[in-house]
């Protein structure tokens, strides 16, 4: 397929774009889609290098010169080299950081806890005991924030949980 731009080279990028709600389509050559890129006034992103993606979307989403200059108080790593090496320092960067990483790990993920991969085998037992602990947390968060009805609410589903789990 040749670029839809200026049919001289072949189509290399495909970029799909929703503009009010209607599908538009563009098959361009390398050159073409730098062009336009350009046009839409988009930030850099490493294509062909995913690895430091954490470091891409750190950079991009960097509040202030205070946030570069804080430093985690275990390792001494700074929020500046996490986002030029995509790498934390150490486990407590991301609590000390979590205002700055907890976007962007959503972003990334989906989520900002860790979940792993789950065996088959003991899957619905993890499952059972990853979802009570949440709760249990959430619960614990929500009586300290006072918030006495959703306190109530997280305990009585812990309890028909546990109640279901003895059942079994």
């Amino acid at each position: 397929m040749d670029c839809q731009k200026c049919n001289q080279r072949p189509a290399v990028v495909h970029i799909t774009q929703l503009v009010n709600g209607k599908k538009q389509e563009y098959h361009l050559c390398a050159q073409c889609a730098q062009e336009f890129k350009a046009g839409l006034d988009v930030p850099h992103f490493p294509l062909q290098d995913l690895s430091n993606l954490l470091g891409f979307l750190t950079k991009s989403m960097a509040a202030d010169n205070n946030t570069f200059e804080n430093k985690c108080p275990n390792c001494q790593t700074d929020y500046r080299r996490i986002s030029e090496t995509g790498h934390v320092g150490c486990s407590v960067c991301y609590e000390h950081f979590s205002s700055q990483l907890d976007p962007v790990l959503r972003k990334i993920h989906g989520s900002n806890r860790h979940r792993g991969k789950i065996p088959e085998k003991s899957g619905a037992s993890l499952i059972f005991k990853r979802e009570m602990e949440e709760l249990k947390y959430n619960l614990k968060k929500a009586v300290e924030r006072e918030e006495y009805e959703e306190a109530a609410r997280l305990r009585d589903k812990i309890k028909l949980l546990e109640k279901r789990r003895g059942g079994k």
